[in-house]
């Protein structure tokens, strides 16, 4: 199997008020953020740059985060990738395709304390 960066974080946020912050923080924290506005946009740049993980907003334009997920399951089994571990923020009930699990349901609004010891779980701290 091929592996992801091992602290690489895809962003994928729609809005650039909150992608801004969100990829500060995880840049702070000693991470390696990279930031798409959609889904589509996402999966073009995980193909290129495999991540470690995934935190996406659900409602996008193009293609939501829910279908993120599951194209991102898709690519990760035809090219013998490891799925990243997903975190999806809703400000609403989400409305998940069909077996689309995240590993972890982030409500909005969220406190960065909450994004930082998911980050610890899934990823270990950096050196």
């Amino acid at each position: 199997m091929l592996t992801p960066e091992r602290f690489l974080v895809l962003i994928v946020e729609d809005e650039g008020a909150i992608a801004r912050v969100l990829a500060a923080f995880v840049e702070d924290l000693g991470y390696v953020a990279i930031v798409a506005p959609h889904g589509a946009a996402a999966l073009e740049t995980a193909r290129v740059r495999w991540p470690a993980l995934v935190l996406t907003d659900n409602m996008m334009p193009l293609m939501n985060g829910s279908r993120l997920i599951t194209e991102l399951r898709a690519e990760a089994a035809s090219s013998g990738r490891v799925m990243p571990p997903t975190i999806l923020m809703t400000a609403a009930n989400p409305r998940l395709g069909d077996g689309v699990v995240p590993d972890v349901l982030l409500p909005k609004p969220f406190d960065l304390v909450q994004v930082e010891a998911l980050l610890e779980r899934f990823l270990g701290r950096p050196e």
